[in-house]
């Protein structure tokens, strides 16, 4: 009996402390953090306190640390007789985090230089009062847009990368969406036509500007990861589990066929998270191999509900061989000929460059400047006309009054003589850097290579699963 009473106290003293070992609250562990509001270096108060509380709410997404509400900071702050706009200093801040009593500190920041934005952070250990991590960042743009800035650096302070959703954000592209293209699967042609036909839609697509593609090798490695073969994986529900693996919101499929002469070619789209078809396109093709090329061109767009560039459907009506052959007797448009062209004659280098409104504006601009040259020339002549027909006739005078009378009428035509000459001078300075103003802008709106050739080297954005970053790609087609 003694034994089972023994037990029982030991248990009791000893409940506690188990509780306290086995029953760990969930924030346990993460490290505690407080935020100081920003300093306003040419923004005001209420915009820096806007930014602040942003970085406060993103740092919670993080799940990183545990953070201290603003609420305690100001009531800390209040107790100690501070305001937050007026704790700078790393002696400041530290004496408010040990009162908090967290392990970190945030502060920073937030000023203007000109039409570019600065923000500089801070993270730095109340206990050694060392800097743990510092970010810092310009931005030019709207106020607006330092919200993003502040979302990104939340993550990054606490070093973190900062997700996808974030960087499409602050490059102004989260309206596209993320797609991955399965292998097409041939019927009647061969494995590489079948794959050089896929990597020409995932280009087409990728042109579009409206897509994140995943990069064809990041698809190998993640089927060769699962143990799935090239060109077994034909299924709605292979690709659908691929597309879960790669984390993108869509999925494109299909087949290529061959029935004597005729190809066909069937895709669709659909989504990885309902398995709904959210496009299906199919065509019937006659003709040489290669003219598959330009049909898989137009399905990178027609697939996502857009018309395909004029080039493609003209490509598609001359045929390849013929409308390669049309390009190359025509002489590619360069931004070097856009502005000899406006040199020569104002707004004719945008008109060459497609900018009519430009061209119009630059020609209208120079026109107006051309009628106040002349206005300022014809006052001129009238006026030395006038000038030497009073001189020559105060020169013949005899009569006193009239002398008077035809010097004070010379002296009145030498001054609206001078006046339009200055006038035309100015004038005639004006025209001249509006024409070269004019040229230098032709330069910048010319053509660009990839502009005027059908087949150049895109650089493009590429969604990577492995680091949940967006890339760039380069694809060169080599037809």
């Amino acid at each position: 009996m003694f034994f089972s009473i023994r037990n029982i106290i030991i248990i009791l003293l000893f409940t506690p402390l188990l509780y306290s070992q086995f029953n760990v609250d969930p924030g346990a562990g993460k490290p505690t953090v407080a935020i100081l509001d920003f300093e306003g270096r040419g923004v005001s108060l209420q915009e820096v306190q806007t930014l602040s509380e942003r970085m406060r709410t993103e740092i919670g997404n993080t799940n990183a640390v545990r953070l201290i509400e603003r609420k305690a900071v100001d009531k800390i702050m209040e107790e100690q007789g501070f305001q937050q706009s007026g704790c700078t200093t790393d002696e400041c801040a530290s004496e408010v985090g040990q009162l908090l009593g967290v392990q970190y500190m945030i502060s920073g920041a937030i000023g203007i230089m000109g039409n570019t934005y600065t923000i500089d952070a801070k993270m730095f250990s109340v206990e050694t009062g060392e800097t743990v991590l510092t970010k810092s960042v310009s931005y030019e743009g709207d106020i607006s847009g330092l919200l993003t800035e502040m979302e990104i650096l939340a993550w990054e302070i606490v070093g973190m990368e900062a997700p996808t959703r974030l960087k499409l954000k602050r490059t102004g592209e989260e309206d596209k969406v993320t797609v991955a293209v399965m292998d097409f699967e041939g019927r009647g042609i061969s494995v590489l036509e079948a794959q050089t036909l896929t990597d020409r839609f995932n280009t087409s697509m990728g042109r579009t500007k409206k897509v994140l593609m995943v990069e064809r090798g990041t698809m190998t490695d993640v089927l060769y990861e699962q143990g799935f073969e090239i060109g077994a994986c034909t299924s709605d529900e292979c690709a659908a589990e691929v597309g879960a693996m790669l984390g993108v919101q869509f999925m494109v499929s299909g087949a290529i066929g061959k029935l004597g002469d005729t190809y066909t070619i069937d895709i669709k789209m659909f989504s990885v998270a309902t398995g709904v078809a959210e496009n299906m396109q199919s065509v019937t093709y006659q003709g040489k191999v290669d003219g598959l090329i330009t049909e898989v061109e137009i399905l990178g767009w027609t697939i996502l509900g857009l018309d395909p560039p004029q080039k493609l459907l003209e490509k598609k009506r001359l045929g390849t061989s013929a409308f390669l052959a049309q390009e190359a007797k025509q002489a590619p448009k360069t931004q070097v000929g856009a502005m000899m062209r406006s040199l020569f004659i104002p707004g004719l280098g945008q008109f060459y460059s497609n900018k009519k409104i430009w061209g119009y504006g630059w020609l209208a601009a120079e026109a107006v400047l051309g009628g106040l040259i002349y206005l300022s020339y014809s006052n001129y002549n009238t006026a030395f006309s006038d000038y030497n027909s009073y001189q020559n006739q105060y020169i013949n005078e005899t009569d006193p009054v009239l002398i008077a009378k035809y010097r004070n009428q010379s002296e009145s035509s030498h001054s609206d003589m001078e006046n339009a000459n200055s006038s035309m001078e100015i004038m005639v300075a004006v025209f001249g850097t509006v024409w070269i103003a004019n040229a230098v802008h032709a330069y910048m709106v010319g053509p660009k290579p990839n502009e005027t050739a059908l087949h150049e080297m895109p650089f493009q954005l590429a969604y990577d699963h492995h680091t949940d970053q967006v890339q760039f790609s380069l694809s060169i087609p080599l037809d």
